[in-house]
C-alpha cells in the first residue's frame, strides 16, 4: 500500500502548490512557536510549502531539514526552495536514519493520515526529537475538508482519515508525548505535543 501511496503522490508533484492557501500556511508556523536557532524537520514536506516560513524563524543559526518519501515532491521542492538554507531527503517517517534527539521540531503538515503505521512513525518521531521537543500535526483546511478529499480520491487514500484532535491528543499521550495545543476549527486543524 506505501508504494502506491508514493506513486499516487509523485504524480501530484507537479500541480501540488496550487491547493495551498498561505495564510492558514503561515498561522501553522505561527501557532507551532519556532524560536531562533531551532533545528527543524519538516516531515512530508511536499513542494516545501512551509519552508519559506519554517526557515525566516529559524534564522541564520537554525536547521531545516525537508523530507518526503515521494522522490518527485523532493525534486519539485529543490527546484523551488533549492536557494534556502535547507537540506532535502527523500526519506520514511518510519524509519529515518536521523541520530537520537537532534530536532527541536518536528512538522508533520498535511501528511499524518498518510503515515501507514501510526504508532510506529510517533516512536521515531519520539526518538528524533530532543526532550521538550515539539511534535506537530496540522492540516490548513480542516479535518472535514480533508476527509472528504480523500473519501474521494483514489483507492490508496480514501481510508486515510483525520482523526478529531482530542482522539489525536490522547494517541501522542499513548506514545509519550504531553499534548499542548489543540485546534479543530472547520478550515484549519492544529495539534502539538512535547517530548516528554
Amino acid at each position: 500500500m506505501q508504494d502506491k501511496r508514493i506513486g499516487f503522490f509523485d504524480k501530484l508533484a507537479k500541480n501540488w502548490d496550487s491547493n495551498q492557501d498561505e495564510v492558514s500556511l503561515k498561522r501553522v508556523i505561527d501557532e507551532t512557536n519556532i524560536k531562533k536557532g531551532s533545528a527543524v524537520c519538516d516531515v512530508g514536506t511536499g513542494t516545501g510549502v512551509l519552508l519559506p516560513y519554517i526557515v525566516e524563524k529559524v534564522e541564520e543559526t537554525g536547521k531545516v531539514i525537508a523530507i518526503d518519501y515521494s522522490s518527485e515532491m523532493i525534486k519539485k521542492a529543490k527546484e523551488k526552495w533549492g536557494k534556502l538554507a535547507v537540506e532535502f531527503v527523500v526519506a520514511d517517517i518510519h524509519n529515518t536514519g536521523f541520530p537520537d534527539s537532534c530536532f527541536d521540531y518536528v512538522i508533520c503538515n498535511a501528511c499524518f493520515p498518510h503515515f501507514e503505521k501510526k504508532k510506529i512513525a510517533l516512536k521515531e518521531i519520539h526518538r528524533i526529537l530532543k526532550k521538550g521537543g515539539t511534535i506537530v500535526i496540522s492540516h490548513p483546511r480542516g479535518r472535514e475538508f480533508v476527509n472528504k478529499l480523500h473519501r474521494e480520491a483514489c483507492e490508496c487514500i480514501k481510508r486515510d482519515r483525520v482523526f478529531e484532535a482530542d482522539i489525536l491528543a490522547k494517541l501522542l499521550k499513548q506514545q509519550n508525548f504531553t499534548p499542548l495545543k489543540t485546534i479543530d476549527e472547520p478550515n484549519f486543524y492544529f495539534v502539538s505535543a512535547v517530548k516528554s
